[in-house]
C-alpha cells in the first residue's frame, strides 16, 4: 500500500492583528459609548431643567397675580360691595356694649419688671446698703 501523504498546513500561532490593537480598539469604543450616553443624560436632564424653569415663572406669575386678586378683594370698597350683595349691614357697637379692660394699679408694668433696680439711701454723699 501506498502511503498517502496528508497534506497538513501549519497553523501560526500569531493572530493578524496583535492584542494591545483589539484593547485599543475595545477601550475606544466602550468610551464612546459612554460619551453618547453622558450627552444624551445631560441633554434630558437639561430639557427637564428648562421645563421646571418654565413652571417656577408660570407659578410665580399665579402667585402674583392671586396677591394682587387678594389686595384688591379686601380692599373697603371690595368688603362694603359684598355685604350689600349679601344684605348685611354693619355698624360700630354704642359704647355700652364696649368692654374695656384696663390694667390693675398694682401690677408692674412690663418695663418696670425686667429691670429691677437697688435703690440706696445717701446720707451727705455716701451710699449705704
Amino acid at each position: 500500500m501506498m502511503k498517502t501523504r496528508k497534506n497538513r498546513k501549519k497553523f501560526s500561532r500569531e493572530a493578524a492583528m496583535p492584542a494591545p490593537f483589539f484593547l485599543v480598539l475595545g477601550a475606544s469604543v466602550i468610551i464612546a459609548f459612554v460619551y453618547l450616553w453622558l450627552d444624551q443624560r445631560c441633554d434630558a436632564l437639561g430639557r427637564r431643567l428648562s421645563q421646571l424653569d418654565s413652571q417656577k415663572a408660570e407659578l410665580q406669575r399665579q402667585i402674583k397675580q392671586e396677591r394682587s386678586r387678594w389686595e384688591s378683594a379686601k380692599s373697603l370698597d371690595q368688603v362694603e360691595k359684598l355685604l350689600q350683595r349679601h344684605h348685611l349691614t354693619m355698624t360700630w357697637p354704642d359704647e355700652r356694649s364696649i368692654v374695656r379692660i384696663r390694667r390693675a394699679a398694682e401690677e408692674p408694668s412690663a418695663t418696670e419688671a425686667a429691670a429691677p433696680r437697688h435703690q440706696f439711701a445717701r446720707a451727705g454723699g455716701i451710699a449705704n446698703d
